[in-house]
């Protein structure tokens, strides 16, 4: 598919998982992608493109539980979907799991960039957590 193609279905995507709605399993979420985003398209690109979508709604907690589910898919990791994934989480305020996913993304060895640390202090900051950041 083309660009405009893609977005599309990052889109479609994106409103999929977000009318999941509470109580859902993982495995729902893990369907949803393979089914939207299969077919040789579940990569690092799109799945960073889907992360922002799901920010952009303000859906931090959808945005992490699709992080893990992509884990759970064998997909890595990169600078690019941690940086979103902890993105999402200053634009609510979440400190709390902006930090954890910084200490996390450590573990794993993905390789960070000033922006994944500007995204994760400014979290702290927007959470007054002054400490923290």
């Amino acid at each position: 598919p083309d660009s405009a193609d893609m977005a599309s279905i990052v889109q479609s995507v994106c409103r999929e998982v977000q009318s999941l709605g509470a109580g859902h399993q993982s495995h729902d979420l893990e369907l949803i992608l393979r089914r939207g985003l299969g077919d040789g398209l579940l990569d690092q690109f799109n799945a960073r493109n889907l992360l922002q979508e799901l920010g952009k709604a303000k859906a931090c907690k959808a945005s992490l539980e699709v992080l893990y589910a992509l884990r759970q898919l064998s997909l890595e990791m990169n600078t690019y979907i941690a940086c979103a994934a902890i993105t999402n989480c200053r634009r609510v305020s979440d400190w709390s799991q902006a930090t954890h996913l910084l200490h996390e993304i450590a573990e794993v060895r993905v390789e960070t960039s000033t922006v994944t640390y500007n995204a994760a202090v400014s979290a702290c900051e927007k959470g007054e957590q002054w400490v923290q950041a």
